[in-house]
């Protein structure tokens, strides 16, 4: 079969000011597998270049969690092959998590956390690295001037988040100084020449969420999911993906015989617009991908996603 990668810099990607972004990505994962990788190879290959991308939250780009100093991390690869699954949550001070969470199928374990991943990481050689960037640091005093009511909330964040008085129960070492951020990830699935199927994924988190806590990223069968029919990568508010499963939902479409398009559709009809969500999807039958926070009605141009394909 033709190998393909598709990336994605998350459901609030703009394609105006990343696209580029994604593209190299997509053919940075395409190399990989080219040269002899196999999809799960390409799809981390893929997913590196989006962390070392300041412009993405995740890796280097990650956000900065309410304190004004925490960052935590979350990843995951699955094998669509060898089903093998691997992941990391709330690690801290490295510079790649999807590397770490890759290591994490060399274990007995499926999902390493917090202090423990970061230390897991340490064991490997993987460095001391803080991943702090401008682009970080500019949304971090956004949120601050929606705090303190200088500028109108468009920031996109759950209903659940709005009903909680989460200022009562701020557990921080500091203290309360801003509120959310786009609780975005970057993503990648690939298919290689012989018809195998990976798909990885990495986030920074969201900026509004206690310290410790954990989206969608490194569930299982929520953000990424790849099997002998496919490989899927979604994105957007990390509780409503994992309420819905909705990657094993979409792999399961696909595996059904729906088209990748229009499973991409299906899944992103299942949110009302407030909640943003973006999901990339590969089968034989083809490929599809889009986000709903933009204008386009088939939701294609709606988010941040690469191809390349020979």
């Amino acid at each position: 079969m033709t190998p393909i990668v598709l990336t994605h810099g998350g459901a609030t990607s703009v394609p105006a000011q990343s696209q580029d972004g994604a593209d190299l990505a997509a053919n940075t994962g395409l190399t990989a597998m080219t040269k002899g990788g196999s999809a799960l190879d390409g799809a981390v290959a893929a997913v590196v270049v989006l962390e070392d991308d300041p412009r993405f939250n995740a890796g280097t780009g990650s956000s900065i969690r309410m304190d004004g100093k925490t960052i935590q991390m979350d990843a995951s690869v699955h094998d669509g092959v060898t089903g093998d699954y691997g992941a990391v949550a709330a690690i801290e001070r490295v510079k790649n998590p999807v590397l770490v969470a890759r290591r994490v199928i060399e274990t007995p374990h499926v999902l390493i956390v917090g202090e423990g991943a970061t230390r897991f990481a340490r064991t490997l050689g993987f460095a001391d690295y803080y991943p702090d960037s401008n682009t970080a640091r500019a949304r971090f005093a956004q949120v601050r001037r929606v705090l303190k009511g200088k500028v109108s909330d468009t920031i996109s964040y759950s209903t659940a988040w709005q009903r909680y008085d989460w200022k009562k129960s701020w557990n921080f070492e500091t203290g309360l100084n801003e509120v959310l951020g786009a609780p975005d990830t970057v993503g990648a699935v690939a298919r290689d020449a012989e018809g195998r199927y990976a798909a990885a994924i990495s986030t920074g988190g969201t900026s509004i969420s206690f310290l410790g806590r954990v989206g969608d990223v490194p569930m299982y069968g929520c953000g990424i999911y790849a099997g002998p029919d496919g490989a899927v990568a979604t994105t957007g508010n990390g509780e409503d993906i994992i309420k819905k499963l909705l990657a094993k939902r979409v792999y399961d479409a696909l595996a059904a015989g729906t088209e990748p398009q229009q499973a991409v559709a299906d899944a992103i009809r299942l949110f009302p617009r407030e909640v943003g969500i973006g999901v990339i999807a590969i089968s034989a039958k083809g490929h599809g991908g889009g986000g709903n926070r933009g204008s386009d009605p088939s939701f294609r141009a709606n988010m941040s996603w690469g191809v390349a394909s020979e």
